[in-house]
This record gives structure tokens, sequence and C-alpha cells, in this order.
């Protein structure tokens, strides 16, 4: 399966939530991996008490065959425990790489249909962290999530079954060190996880300028600014090593405290013991140190796995907040009957556009209203069709690249006939480009009042009206361009050419 689709269009709803959205795909599978973690607890927790038997029956020298058959019991037991962990992880390992591809596959496709004004705001950088380090914080989250409940009541248990064994004060000993152990390591996953935040912003920011750098090398090699570059990228790479020398210093001094609580547990809980008079035998000895050993997992588990929720909680806010951000603006598409799609391809096949013919019959028609731009002259093929509906057209439409911003082409009027070939002329920055993105529907519509209601109304009544589907191609050859749009017109594709000069639109209809 995957993750319902966001829909930006209903703020709130429990479809546009990413957490609501993956619990709803996978609780089953995580509720099932839940109840098979109890019962690999309870054998887990029974191989103390067969081995403390067991102890008990050699040591006092009873029936052999007993203790033949609890040797058998306890090899079973780690059998089971062994079959039914990796049945667990292996469910959770599954869940977790649908989770990965469920929400790669949401950010990519979120990433192609946002708005120009959100990417100039974030950058490519920011997007592509979203999905390499916030994305990689959640599905890697459910192989261990279920520590949250399990380990308090593994915790328990194993109190419970020390307080059988070593009597209550050597247990209540070595429990005292188990609390005084978690608070130290929660103070330490707290301070890793504002380390990582700082160490995720700080490569935000690197990646952001780096992007920024590859993009305008040509100006940068240019106007000789690598020197300048080159010193803030630096000083962008210390902050964001500094930030992980923190985190690895945290990390080390965790992985110490985990290595080293057991034994301080041993310790304490040992030491009562033997202090209060009672013999250490191997029968007490044995089993104590088998559930000590049971209780240093959930110990260090606990903290870690409340840090991974924080740093969970704190990428999913944040691709949350990347999933929120406004869309492209949404053009009204039409589907034109079946005898007008056949008629429109045939027209755009003998209208000679692969040919010179078609070239040299190009006729003005009126240009549309652009704001600052009277330079702008519009040129369609004299041969092209004009019955039916327009490929695409625009109805006294006002554009701007942000919704609050001024508008960039103002008043504008364009229908392109089915199969026909136009080429929108001018000079650099009369609005060529801006056009064509219109048509494609990432620039905002504008001219109403700011009123969230009739906000709505004027995105579901867009000004652009298409015939199917656009697809858009940069830096097409300006001569010859029969080739580039008899390409595009052999994939049968809606497509919009913008020349270095010119600004060219091909529209061709499915059949």
């Amino acid at each position: 399966g995957s993750v319902p689709y966001y829909d930006p269009s209903v703020r709130g709803a429990a479809q546009g939530l990413v957490w609501k959205a993956l619990s709803r795909e996978h609780w089953r599978v995580f509720a099932a991996t839940g109840v098979l973690k109890v019962v690999h607890d309870c054998i887990m927790f029974s191989q103390p008490l067969i081995l403390e038997q067991l102890l008990h029956h050699l040591n006092a020298g009873r029936d052999r065959w007993l203790a033949l058959g609890l040797a058998g019991a306890l090899f079973a037991a780690a059998m089971l425990e062994a079959i039914t962990v990796n049945i667990y992880f292996h469910a959770l390992f599954r869940m977790s790489l649908h989770t990965k591809t469920q929400l790669l596959e949401m950010l990519y496709r979120k990433s192609l249909c946002v708005g120009s004004a959100v990417k100039a705001a974030l950058g490519v950088g920011p997007i592509v962290n979203l999905q390499s380090n916030d994305a990689a914080k959640l599905w890697t989250m459910p192989t261990y999530l279920h520590m949250v409940w399990n380990g308090p009541f593994q915790i328990i248990v194993v109190m419970a079954l020390l307080i059988r064994v070593l009597t209550v004060w050597p247990a209540v000993a070595g429990f005292c060190v188990t609390l005084a152990i978690i608070p130290v390591t929660m103070l330490l996953g707290r301070l890793l996880t504002s380390a990582r935040r700082d160490s995720m912003a700080a490569a935000d920011q690197r990646i952001k300028l780096m992007t920024e750098v590859i993009t305008g090398i040509k100006a940068i090699k240019l106007y000789a600014w690598e020197a300048p570059y080159q010193t803030r990228i630096t000083e962008l790479r210390e902050a964001e090593l500094r930030a992980i020398k923190k985190t690895q210093m945290l990390s080390m001094v965790n992985n110490a405290i985990f290595n080293v609580a057991p034994v301080f547990v041993g310790l304490a809980a040992f030491g009562t013991y033997a202090g209060l008079g009672h013999p250490l035998t191997a029968a007490v000895a044995f089993p104590s140190l088998a559930l000590f050993n049971l209780l240093r997992f959930p110990i260090v588990m606990i903290p870690q796995q409340i840090m991974n929720l924080i740093a969970g909680t704190v990428g999913i806010a944040r691709i949350q907040k990347f999933m929120d951000s406004e869309d492209m603006s949404a053009v009204r598409r039409i589907q034109l009957p079946s005898s007008a799609m056949s008629g429109a391809n045939h027209d755009s096949s003998s209208s000679g556009v692969g040919g010179t013919a078609a070239a040299a019959s190009l006729l003005p028609v009126s240009s549309p209203a652009i704001s600052g731009s009277s330079n702008v002259n519009t040129y369609t093929s004299s041969n092209s069709s004009s019955r039916g509906l327009p490929a695409v057209q625009i109805s006294n439409g006002s554009f701007a690249w942000d919704a609050g911003s001024q508008a960039v082409l103002s008043d504008v009027s364009l229908a392109v006939p089915q199969g026909s070939l136009v080429i929108i002329v001018g000079p650099v920055g009369s609005g060529k480009s801006s056009l064509l993105s219109a048509v494609l529907g990432e620039m905002a519509a504008v001219g109403q009042q700011q009123v969230e209601g009739q906000q709505q109304q004027q995105q579901q009544q867009s000004p652009v009206t298409v015939a199917g589907s656009v697809a858009y191609t940069a830096q097409v050859r300006t001569c010859p361009m029969q080739n580039d749009v008899l390409a595009l017109q052999r994939r049968a594709a809606p497509c919009a050419l913008p020349g270095c000069t010119c600004a060219g639109m091909y529209i061709c209809v499915h059949e």
C-alpha cells in the first residue's frame, strides 16, 4: 500500500496529516508485532527460571532425567525466542521499508507541484534534506518503537523476578542504581537531540549555499568570486563539523553508560545480598546475572527511543510544514471529444510544421496584454485549425509569482487553436517565459480581494484552461526547431517549448 496522497485543498483534515496517514496505513502490522513482542518476552523471562531450577537439581543431586528435561526445555526456550524475535524484526523491517518508499514518493510528488515562491524560499538543498535526513528518522523509528511501552514492562517483570531470587533489599539496591542511570541517559538524549538539530540546521545552510554555487558557477567564475564563496562555504562547514563533533562526543558518553550500567547494577545487588549474610551460590548468581543482562537492554533503549521520538517529531513537523506549503495554481483541464482530438492531430501533422512552409506562413495575431511588456508579439501558423474548443485559453488573467505580490502579467487573453504552432517573440525580460509559466500553473492568479473564501473560489475558477495536460522543456534549439517539435509530436503529449529569444508553444492532443 501507499500513504494516501496529501490533498492541499483540505487543511487540517485526517488525510492532510502525515502521521495520521502513516498510522492508518501501518497500525495493524504494528499491533500484531506488539502482541508477538509480549509472547517473546514471556519466553525470554522463562529462561532464567528454568536455569535456576536446573542448578537446584544439579546441586541437590536429584533425578538426572529431570535435569536433562530442564536442559532440553532451556534449549527449546532459546530456540523459540530466536524464532519469535526474528519474525518480530522481519515484520518491523518490512514496515520500515514500506514507510521509506511511501515518504520518498510523497515528498517527490509534492516537490513536483510545489509553487515557485516556495521553491525560491526553500531552495533545492533543504528539500533534498527532507528526504535524506528527516524522512530517514521516521522510517528507522518503527524498529524499536515498541520499547517505549515494552521497556517499562520488562523492567517491572525483571525486578519482580530479582526480588524472588535475591530477596527484597538486594533487588531494591539494583533497582535504585537503575533509576539513577535512567535520568542521566535521558539528559544525554536531550542534549544529543539538540546537537543533532543544530547539525541539521548547519547542513541545510551548507547544502543551500552549495546548490547556489553550482547553479551560478558561470557567474562566479566570470566575476572571480571564488575566494569569497570559498570562505563562506568553509565557515558553514566548520560550524557543521563542530555540531557533528558535539554529537559524536555525546554519543560516546551514552555508549559508555550503556556498557557500564549493568556492572554497577550487579555490584549494588550482589554487594547488598552478601552484606546481609546470604550465601552467594551458583543457583543465585547465574539466574541473577541472566536477569541483570535482560535488564541492560531496556535501561538504555527507553531514553534512546524517547530521543528518537523527539527527533521524529521534529522531522515530521518539518515534513508537514513542507506538505502544507502552497502548490502551483491549478489550471482547468478539459477533455476534447474524440473527433476533435483526431482532427487536431491530423491538422497538426498536415500543417507543414516540419517543413519551411509553416515557418514562412506565420502571420501576426493580437498580442496579449502583458504588464510592462509592450514589445511582445504573438504569431500563429496561418493554416491552423480554428474550429472547436481551443487547446489553451486564458481569459482576462493576471498572474504573479506570489499571491501577495504585484502582478507580472496583467489582463492576458490568449486562445491557442487546436493543432497550431504559436511563437511568442520579444526582448529579454518581456514576459515570454512568465506567460508559459502561467499556462503551466506555476504563477498565482491575482486580482481579487484577499479573502480566504474568494481565494478558494479563485483557485477553482482559474483563468487558464488547457485541453489535456501540458509538458515543458527548456533550451530547445531555435534553428532548426522543427526537429524538436516533431520529436515532441511523436510522443503524443501536449508540450510548451521556450526558445532563447522566442517562446513557442506546440499543443498536440491525445487520440
